[in-house]
């Protein structure tokens, strides 16, 4: 897909996001442990943190959301959080468009040298693309729910930067 831009989520965007979340279990594997099932919109915004994390849509060039993910500063690194693609979409390599450029706009916000994330052990195509991004398993250094069914990886900001978004 060509023209892919990654632009700040805007409220009235979210009920596309929601309703790519059927069930707890899909909700509570993208959004954590404590993000309320079923959802309504007021509750969906509170539980994503909107607006006080920087939250992204890749839009298409009409304006379509087909991704979306989040960053914060965390353990010294720009975390990557919430990342998703459209159901509709899967397999057409926008998560790679997506961490890329999520990446790059976090890591320069943030003046940080690395960047992180959780991958679900069970999510072998998120965990693959991560691989190729550049990310390795690394030790984290404390307690989160839901930590033994993820891995926490890391990788230099620096190979964001120098990636072109050439899909």
């Amino acid at each position: 897909m060509e023209n892919l831009r990654l632009k700040p989520m805007e409220e009235w965007q979210f009920p596309t996001l929601m309703s790519w979340l059927p069930d707890r279990e899909q909700c509570q594997q993208w959004g954590g442990p404590d993000f309320r099932f079923p959802f309504e919109g007021r509750s969906f915004l509170e539980d994503c943190r909107w607006p006080e994390l920087p939250s992204y849509a890749l839009q298409d060039s009409s304006g379509d959301v087909l991704a979306f993910g989040q960053y914060y500063q965390h353990l010294g690194r720009c975390h990557l959080s919430r990342l998703i693609v459209s159901p509709n979409h899967r397999g057409a390599g926008l998560g790679r468009s997506l961490v890329v450029q999520l990446a790059q706009t976090g890591a320069r916000a943030l003046d940080a040298i690395e960047c992180s994330l959780f991958v679900l052990r069970t999510n072998l195509a998120a965990r693959t693309l991560y691989q190729k991004l550049g990310f390795e398993e690394a030790a984290y250094p404390g307690q989160r729910k839901w930590l033994d069914q993820c891995d926490f990886m890391v990788a230099p900001s620096v190979d964001f930067q120098q990636k072109q978004n050439i899909e």
